[in-house]
Order: structure tokens, then sequence, then C-alpha cells
């Protein structure tokens, strides 16, 4: 069943982005609470990673319009590699405010650092890091190429930021519901 489970998953991302590439991923556009909603996601944080100090700055009332089904698998692509990437008794915190027209939800975990060269293929189809292979984390290398994808289709986008020693930090970006 965990093997059925993991190709219908594959299969899934296969077609959104399949649908991403033709134009036609199609959004069920609602007024969507990303405050509420990372409240949640940060809830099953606690629950999926109970060793990690998790560390929270949500602004409150920051609403965009949006797919909310959509987003939450953004947020739980990016939430669950900051948790399977991260550091023993390492840290992870979420941010989030507006800035202008635009919501920015930071993750930032601690994490080994990332070379520069797969700095640049992270967002690639079926990419996996050197040290997926040498920790044995499982995962198809879809997941942030998805994102992404789902991040522009809102008009956003997900940016892996600078490096910084030590950690690891994504920023999306979507634009404020009107």
């Amino acid at each position: 069943m965990d093997e059925v489970r993991r190709l219908t998953e594959i299969t899934c991302k296969l077609f959104l982005l399949s649908l991403a590439d033709a134009g036609r991923m199609s959004l069920n556009w609602v007024e969507v609470n990303m405050s509420d909603l990372l409240a949640e996601i940060a809830e099953d944080m606690e629950l999926l990673a109970p060793d990690l100090e998790v560390q929270m700055a949500i602004s409150p009332s920051l609403y965009i319009k949006g797919d909310r089904d959509l987003l939450v698998q953004v947020l739980q692509n990016l939430v669950g590699n900051a948790i399977k990437y991260n550091l023993p008794d390492g840290w992870l915190r979420l941010q989030a405010n507006c800035h202008g027209k635009t919501v920015i939800v930071k993750i930032v975990n601690s994490s080994q650092d990332i070379c520069f060269r797969e700095r640049d293929q992270i967002f690639d189809r079926f990419h996996r890091g050197d040290s997926t292979q040498t920790q044995k984390i499982s995962g198809s290398g879809l997941g942030l190429s998805l994102a992404r994808e789902i991040a522009r289709a809102h008009g956003g986008d997900i940016k892996l930021d600078t490096a910084i020693l030590g950690q690891t930090a994504f920023t999306l970006s979507l634009p404020v519901g009107d």
C-alpha cells in the first residue's frame, strides 16, 4: 500500500506539472487567510518534528486570492523538506508578513550547506541533491518544481535564498488578494 500511495503521489505531481507546462493548471480561486493556513501548518510541524525547535513570526490577517488546496501542497512541501533535511536537534523558523502588495512567507531551517552547483538545480524536475543519496532521504525530486509552478500560477514565486552557513531558507511570495 505504501508503494501504491507513493506512485499515486508521483503521478499526481507529474499530471499537475504537465498542466502547468501547457498553461492549463486551473485554480479554484477563493480568499485564503494565509495567517490561519500557516498556523495549521505549524501545528502539523510540531507533531511531525517534536525534536525540532520551532520558531514562528506570522503577521495576522494575511489574505490572498488563490487555490487553498494547492497552497497547502506548496507549504507542506516546503515545511516537509525543512523537516527532512534538518539537522539532528535542529530548528525551523516560519515567518510571514506583508510587504507592499505581496505576502512573503519564509521557511528557514538548520541544515547542511547546499553546494553552489546544486543550488542552481534545486528546482529542476527529478533533481535530488548529493546529500539525499548519503542520508537515504526518500522523495521523487518533483516537490520543489511543482511548488514553484503552483506559486507562479498564483502570480508569485519561490526562491532559494542566498546561502548562509548552516541553514537553508526558501521565500514564497504571493500577491495580496483584492
